[in-house]
């Protein structure tokens, strides 16, 4: 499906504005986060001055195991949304992922939007975001590596998001074909290559499965939070349409379940989103095993509530949360931290 120019840029601009003022979020699955509580230690032995939260993520080191993952995608709002997360994530020292790059493919016009985050932030590691109904073994890998190029990423993004295409008016839903062109790309793109859902899960044996082939990277991306089905019932005209989106409103793999089975897979690092919208999911993610938790919509939210100095304050807020979780466990720093199911439970256990 050839969508046009202005198309693409009206859907980008559709969700956005959709996620910043409706509700659009799970009502009866929930991440299953609220599930687990830290084992409190109240004889902690250490002090809470040292307590580290940094870790490395491509190469980089962060102040804290957390991405701003990806919102938006080549729209004109999206310049000056990418501006605003890359100074933010670049003074606070996160990832940062960048909206499909969908639109820069078709119009290098578009290019700017996504190369203005390397511009204000050249400290942190930067991740493009693309599509897998428009990744195929047709792609040229080398157009593809030289946008990468131009906009200064450090790794790719590829979202799985059938559900999401099937209701969308404008979807793709050519899915077939799509694990060998994910081969494909690794074989011939020198760049790390993570694969990502956008809010309805990974299944452990999409997990196995992209292991299998070379992955090394995932994003769980699990149900529990923003909910796509939401999302694109509000777009839908057609009442019969709207009416099928309805029935997928619940539909998912939640957060926790997703994460507790992928990080069972040897050789598969695990970044954990999906309603991850508080510090201590956030550090719960972390304790559970994850390498990064990540997040979008409460970002783009405080961005549009209060610019560069909302989405810093919440990403403080996320530091000090998952740092005084390290604090009252006994734990020191995230390699004795993360993955430690000595500090946390299932409640009723």
């Amino acid at each position: 499906m050839n969508d046009s120019k202005n198309e693409i840029e009206n859907r980008k601009k559709d969700h956005l504005k959709i996620v910043c003022d409706e509700d659009v979020n799970y009502q009866g699955v929930s991440t299953g986060f609220e599930d687990y509580h830290f084992i409190h230690n109240a004889l902690p032995e250490i002090d809470l001055k040292d307590v580290n939260v940094s870790t490395d993520f491509l190469g980089y080191q962060l102040n804290l195991p957390l991405m701003i993952t990806s919102m938006g995608g080549g729209e004109n709002q999206g310049k000056s949304l990418n501006r605003g997360l890359a100074k933010a994530a670049n003074s606070e020292k996160v990832a940062l992922g960048l909206g499909s790059i969908r639109p820069a493919l078709d119009n290098p016009e578009a290019i700017s939007s996504y190369a203005i985050a390397r511009e204000y932030a050249p400290d942190i590691p930067i991740v493009a975001n693309l599509g897998a109904a428009q990744l195929s073994s047709s792609l040229a890998s080398k157009n593809l590596f030289k946008l990468l190029k131009d906009i200064g990423v450090d790794a790719i993004s590829i979202h799985l998001n059938p559900l999401q295409e099937a209701l969308q008016p404008e979807g793709n839903t050519s899915f077939k074909g799509v694990g060998r062109a994910i081969e494909i790309l690794i074989d011939t793109i020198s760049l790390p290559i993570i694969v990502k859902e956008v809010g309805f899960g990974l299944s452990v044996n999409v997990v196995k499965r992209l292991q299998k082939i070379g992955i090394e990277w995932v994003d769980i991306a699990g149900a529990g939070g923003t909910s796509w089905a939401r999302i694109e019932e509000k777009r839908i005209k057609n009442k019969f349409y709207k009416k099928v989106a309805k029935e997928f409103f619940e539909w998912g793999i939640p957060t926790l379940q997703s994460l507790i089975d992928s990080v069972k897979i040897k050789g598969v690092k695990v970044i954990a989103s999906g309603g991850i919208d508080t510090g201590l999911k956030f550090s719960k993610a972390i304790a559970l095993g994850a390498s990064l938790g990540g997040a979008a919509a409460p970002f783009l939210r405080v961005w549009k509530e209060n610019d560069v100095e909302g989405i810093q304050e919440l990403i403080s807020i996320f530091k000090e949360a998952l740092r005084l979780s390290l604090f009252c466990t006994g734990t020191k720093n995230i390699s004795s931290f993360k993955g430690n199911t000595s500090i946390i439970e299932r409640i009723g256990n």
